[in-house]
């Protein structure tokens, strides 16, 4: 007989509840930087268009800065068209397989600006970069872990990190490290009591985040490593 206080497998629909849970916790978290990046250079656009309209109007701009201005408009519009493409990161009806190396540069990119303004360095990963093998892919919700492993290092309870590195594990892997103790330890955490907070991120988020992926996630004192299936 199964022991009293024992509790029963989750079902199916119950796990797919949780799993959406903490992908939503972690989108929470990187929205700030997505709705920047698209609200950035569609105010910088409507600036220029309505400096755009004045001059034309008072018939001082010669037809040669006309297409100088319509060029830097189109410009950021392509700047917002790129940034409209990359959410499609975070849509999980898609099946696509990216560039493992190109997935942890688009979660550095993410994860950077909040790290900046708690005091924890996190370098974005150059384009030449050692160490990657650029035939292993991903899938792309595989965003998500190494988010989470970002946030979770930064997060933590205790001194705020100086600096957070990314590096390759192997061929199939990725290295997340926290690194020092920063000058901004004054600053509130990152995690209050608030409602409007997202929940932390722990190990067994990270775990459960992994689980779908069949990624393996080891979590040291400063460190969390993500492995990909068939290294």
């Amino acid at each position: 007989m199964p022991a009293k206080n024992s509790e029963p497998p989750l079902p199916d629909h119950a796990r797919e509840l949780m799993d959406a849970g903490l992908q939503h916790a972690v989108l929470m978290r990187a929205m700030p930087v997505l709705r920047h990046d698209l609200a950035s250079p569609l105010s910088v656009m409507r600036m220029g268009t309505m400096l755009l309209k004045r001059r034309l109007a008072k018939g001082d701009l010669t037809p040669e800065q006309a297409v100088e201005r319509v060029e830097q408009i189109e410009e950021q519009l392509g700047d917002i068209a790129h940034h409209i493409r990359r959410l499609r990161q975070w849509d999980l009806q898609i099946n696509e397989r990216q560039a493992l190396r190109a997935l942890v540069a688009e979660a550095v990119e993410l994860a950077r600006p909040m790290l900046m303004v708690r005091g924890t360095e996190l370098e974005p990963l150059v384009e030449d970069a050692t160490g990657w093998d650029e035939q292993v892919t991903a899938r792309h919700t595989l965003l998500y872990v190494v988010l989470a492993a970002l946030y979770h290092l930064a997060e933590r309870p205790g001194p705020v990190p100086a600096r957070i590195t990314v590096e390759p594990s192997g061929a199939r892997g990725v290295r997340v490290r926290a690194q020092g103790v920063s000058a901004s330890q004054d600053l509130p955490p990152l995690q209050g009591n608030s409602l409007a907070q997202p929940p932390a991120l722990d190990l067994a988020a990270l775990h459960q985040l992994a689980l779908p992926l069949d990624v393996t996630v080891q979590v040291a004192q400063d460190q969390v490593e993500i492995t990909l299936p068939g290294a």
